[in-house]
Parts: structure tokens; sequence; C-alpha cells
């Protein structure tokens, strides 16, 4: 599966969950601990905007400057629609992947950027789920593809446990 097919199937697992969101969820804790559900996905409606901004040259500063923005207005889920369609087609752009982009991180290339969108739409969506109650498993054609970009040498997992769940561990959450 290319990247496209993976950020595609990334925005769908968090769509579907933020299609579950209903008013009583918004201020319900989300395993980020510094996060309600709004909070969470302002986060990654404001993550889909800033990802676009950095393709289109913002720099680091720029970005930073968004984050405490609200991204969802009166319409969280047409926020999200639309910033999930803006960012996808800012990666489509001829030479979007090869571009160098001035992440907060550091600088990255937009191929490496557009991997980081794809765990960022996926993982969260399992935030989301958690703090919703909603199935929690994640497409597994994401989880391989994610593992590959996110593991490193020496990272310690239980080798019994799920792909899903080494994948959690890795990014600080405890299924």
């Amino acid at each position: 599966m290319d990247l496209f097919e993976q950020v595609d199937r990334s925005i769908f697992e968090f769509g579907t969950r933020l299609h579950l969101v209903r008013a009583e969820h918004w201020m319900l804790a989300t395993p980020c601990e510094e996060w309600d559900v709004r909070a969470l996905v302002n986060h990654v409606v404001g993550g889909a905007t800033r990802y676009t901004m950095l393709l289109h040259g913002a720099t680091a500063g720029d970005v930073v400057a968004t984050v405490a923005l609200d991204h969802l207005g009166e319409d969280p889920m047409g926020s999200f629609d639309r910033r999930a369609e803006e960012v996808v087609h800012a990666f489509g752009e001829p030479g979007a992947l090869s571009r160098t982009v001035h992440h907060p991180a550091g600088d990255i290339s937009g191929h490496e950027l557009l991997e980081l969108r794809i765990t960022e739409f996926a993982v969260h969506a399992w935030d989301l789920s958690r703090a919703i109650g909603a199935d929690e498993q994640i497409d597994p054609a994401l989880v391989d593809p994610m593992w590959r970009h996110m593991s490193v040498a020496g990272t310690r997992v239980d080798p019994g446990e799920s792909p899903l769940a080494r994948l959690l561990h890795l990014t600080g959450r405890r299924p």
C-alpha cells in the first residue's frame, strides 16, 4: 500500500471515530493527559492545517503560532473533512514529498512529514476511541508501515503483544 492509500485509510480511521462523538463526549479525558476529546480533535485538525502550511513554505515559528487556535469552530466534522482534504491535496502537489519542510522538531522531507501525518491520524483515532468507548482496533494495513517508520534499533517490546499494542507502546500509550 502506498503512502497516499495509507493517509486515506488513516483519515478514514479518525473520521469514523469523530462521527461517533456526541455532545457528552467533548469533555471526556483522553489518553493524552493534557487533552480532553475537543482538544484532541482540535490538535488533529490543527495538525492538518500546520502540515499544509509547512508544505507551502511556512516556518516552524509560523506553525507553532497556530497551536493554541480553535481549529474546530461550530462544525468539528466539517472542519476535519476540509483540513484533511487540504492536507492530502498539499501532499499530492508536484514535488511535495521531496521538499524540505521546517517542522518544529527540525527539517525533514515532505515524505517524512506524510509518514508523521499518517501516524497522527491513526494513533489519535485510537486515542479518540479509548476516550469515547469505541472500537480501538486500527486497520492492520496501517499498523505495520507505521511500526516500521517509528521503530528504532533497541526498542524493546513484548513479542506476544499484537502489532497495534506494540505500536501504541512505542507512542507512549498503554492499551
